[in-house]
């Protein structure tokens, strides 16, 4: 199970039909950051009875991730920007700009948003926010304690791992660590320059997934550290201390942990992955971006795919069967808090996990893929033009167009994939009659249905 951040839902909805619909339950789960949080709900099934419970119960926890306090803490340096430009330029970032372009809208959707690309930021006056920003950090500069090599902390995360509370359901570590299940969360040490994992019951092992850490390197550490130090991304989070070893995201190296997989034995493999294997083409003039775009693009995108096909190609042993479910589309931000968007990505990934397998090829493989991608796109289309309704209050007879069309094409693709033999979640029929979710009321001359009464 790959990292993404909340863009693990797509890998949570795959997990879904693998278990519930195929009956798969697995012996060994390797897991990296986001991966690495759904992987411990997973790892204290044993049993396909017990592991149908905890696919459920991992929707449920991802659903009530949806407030970004469950789940991150601002850093001291962070918070004293409250109420400056220069800390809502950070709130924007971690959520709005990190945000995917909206699919298939090159200029935008017609007769709605114009939200082809994430909102651009505001141009800065440099010399007035850093005026109104140097007090307030003078202010709390005694609390910073030098705590500035990141912007936010999982330490929301951890708690709601361990004692529950908002929807989300503690991790029971002594379920975990019984026999029947073997998994490997990947870290990083930042000071040995290394992979690792931390296993089941707490113990670090080496890039071979076997060998412990040398002395005190090898723990035991609490396995629900193990998941925070797995998710920790370099910058966004502070590293987390295992063993007297600071550790960061798992996904540095290895964000699709195969081969330790198969180093534990596992001859039928499914990788999830969250991110697309080949990043979007963008079209942007790098010339003129700046230099944070540029980087993003450098590091954040283009490496990170690479990374992803060499996690996705280790040697294996003979016979090794292995089964990629990834994302065409992108559908959610890594820091993204949207429930809707959430649910888009959760069934996608489950239609995707349904028909990498199917035992269709050809062309027919070709007419099903399109036709779940044309349900995806159109779904993120009109959540998009959904929120812009929500936002304004009332809607205009464009936007209800091209909301129409948004949901005929959803309509039309869903009876493609019946006639081809193809299952579908139980409540699609929902995703082109109804709205999407949003937070808030739907606007009073909003029709109550989105299709019938406007097509």
């Amino acid at each position: 199970m790959a990292g993404g951040g909340a863009k693990g839902a797509f890998e949570a909805g795959a997990v879904s039909y693998l278990v519930e619909e195929e009956g798969i339950v697995p012996e060994v789960i390797t897991a990296t950051s986001a991966g690495a949080v759904c992987a411990v709900v997973l790892a204290q099934a044993r049993g396909h009875r017990e592991l149908v419970d905890r696919t459920r119960e991992l929707r449920d926890d991802l659903l009530a991730m949806t407030r970004a306090d469950l789940l991150f803490g601002k850093q001291p340096w962070v918070a004293a920007l409250d109420g400056t430009p220069f800390g809502r330029a950070i709130d924007r970032w971690v959520v709005e700009r990190t945000r995917p372009a909206v699919p298939g809208t090159r200029g935008g959707i017609p007769g709605g948003i114009a939200a082809a690309a994430p909102r651009r930021a505001r141009p800065i006056r440099l010399a007035a926010q850093v005026a109104r920003a140097i007090p307030k950090l003078g202010r709390a500069r005694r609390s910073l304690d030098g705590r500035t090599g990141s912007l936010l902390t999982l330490d929301p995360l951890a708690e709601r791992l361990r004692r529950g509370g908002r929807g989300i359901q503690p991790i029971t570590p002594a379920l975990v660590a019984r026999p029947g299940v073997d998994l490997r969360l990947a870290v990083v040490a930042l000071g040995a320059g290394v992979l690792r994992y931390v296993t089941e019951d707490g113990t670090i092992v080496e890039e071979d997934a076997l060998t412990p850490a040398p002395g005190r390197a090898a723990g035991p550490v609490d396995v629900i550290d193990g998941v925070i130090a797995s998710a920790s991304v370099p910058m966004v989070f502070p590293p987390r201390l295992l063993a007297g070893e600071a550790y960061v995201d798992g996904g540095v190296v290895d964000n699709v942990p195969v081969a330790a997989a198969a180093a534990l034995g596992a001859r039928r493999i499914y990788a999830l992955l969250a991110v697309p294997v080949a990043p979007p083409r963008e079209e942007i003039d790098y010339t003129r971006a700046s230099a944070p775009a540029v980087l993003l693009r450098a590091i954040g995108a283009i490496s990170f795919a690479e990374r992803q096909r060499a996690n996705l190609s280790p040697p294996l042993p003979h016979g090794t069967e292995l089964t990629v479910i990834d994302p065409v589309v992108d559908v959610v931000g890594p820091f993204d808090v949207s429930r809707g968007l959430m649910l888009v990505s959760m069934d996608y990934g489950w239609m995707r996990a349904a028909d990498l397998c199917a035992e269709v090829g050809g062309s027919l493989r070709q007419r099903v893929a399109e036709a779940t991608e044309a349900i995806v796109v159109a779904r993120t289309q009109a959540w998009h033009l959904e929120e812009e309704i929500w936002s304004a209050g009332s809607p205009t007879a464009g936007a209800l167009s091209a909301l129409t069309r948004c949901k005929r094409v959803v309509r039309d693709a869903l009876n493609e994939r019946k006639e081809l033999g193809l299952p579908t979640p139980h409540d699609a029929t929902r995703w082109w009659s109804d709205y999407e979710v949003h937070e808030g009321a739907r606007p009073w001359d909003l029709p109550s249905r989105p299709f019938e009464e406007h097509r």
